[in-house]
């Protein structure tokens, strides 16, 4: 019999899916969120779609806060309880550490039919408010993510230099984010789709070079977006890109201990939209 008081869970991530994530940037881990988390979770991205349809096709920052963050969402409890789900933050904390920090989350929902698609880009570009820059984004398929309906691309080991390629500002009507890389700082022909069945999930580190094609399939493609950094790592507000652009408004984010303690000393988790 075991006892749940002293019983330690096994580690999520076994050593090969550690050691495939430090090679490659990227990790499609055997863990999958469990059907009745998932269900959940389809239940709430539909009634944020039926409730702020004219956010669709673009980021929608900030469904875990109550107040329904930046973009006022109207928007259910519960998206919280996803981004601290526990075995969530095992994974994470296998790859950064015991001291954890949710700065955020998206959502992104690609239309059937219409969906624009994602720009090549490293999210380290829009950060520089994170010092040093470090943020894991975990990213769950809530429908189904396919190359029919825009999966996410990544391009393997193209966060090995730690470096921020150059990046211009992207045509908002075909693609989901406002950066959209040189095409000269990657070769796109190394390129690989993360197809996902519903509640599978792609970790990826914030310099990993990542986009996705557009929907001209039959049905959306949603996925929620989850970013951690290590808690040593400084969120500085002031430090924030100020754009009205959709996604950013960085000084305002909400910062949320999940696990740990704040090793940096410095962050402010009094300060933020909720």
């Amino acid at each position: 019999m075991t006892n749940p008081a002293t019983d330690v869970l096994p580690d999520v991530l076994d050593d090969a899916e550690i050691a495939a994530y430090r090679r490659d940037g990227y990790l499609v881990p055997r863990w999958r969120l469990p059907a009745a988390d998932l269900s959940r979770l389809q239940n709430l991205m539909a009634q944020l779609a039926a409730e702020n349809p004219t956010l669709l096709d673009e980021p929608i920052i900030g469904a875990h806060l109550p107040g329904g963050g930046v973009q006022n969402l109207n928007v259910e409890a519960g998206w919280i309880d996803i981004a601290r789900h526990p075995r969530i933050l095992d994974m994470v904390e296998q790859i950064d550490g015991p001291d954890l920090v949710l700065w955020g989350t998206s959502v992104f929902y690609k239309r059937a039919v219409a969906g624009p698609g994602t720009a090549w880009h490293q999210d380290a570009r829009a950060w520089p408010m994170i010092k040093p820059t470090a943020t894991t984004s975990v990213w769950i398929a809530v429908t189904e993510s396919h190359k029919r309906n825009g999966c996410i691309r990544v391009i393997p080991g193209s966060h090995h230099d730690r470096k921020i390629h150059e990046h211009g500002f992207a045509d908002r009507a075909e693609s989901i984010v406002a950066r959209s890389l040189a095409p000269h700082a990657f070769d796109e022909s190394a390129a690989v789709d993360i197809e996902l069945e519903a509640g599978q999930i792609v970790i990826f580190d914030v310099f990993t070079i990542h986009g996705g094609g557009p929907n001209p399939g039959t049905t959306p493609r949603a996925g929620y977006a989850l970013r951690f950094m290590p808690a040593t790592s400084h969120y500085d507000h002031g430090g924030a890109e100020h754009r009205d652009e959709p996604g950013y408004a960085h000084d305002t984010r909400a910062l949320l201990l999940v696990r740990g303690a704040d090793r940096s000393g410095k962050n402010d988790f009094q300060r933020g939209h909720v």
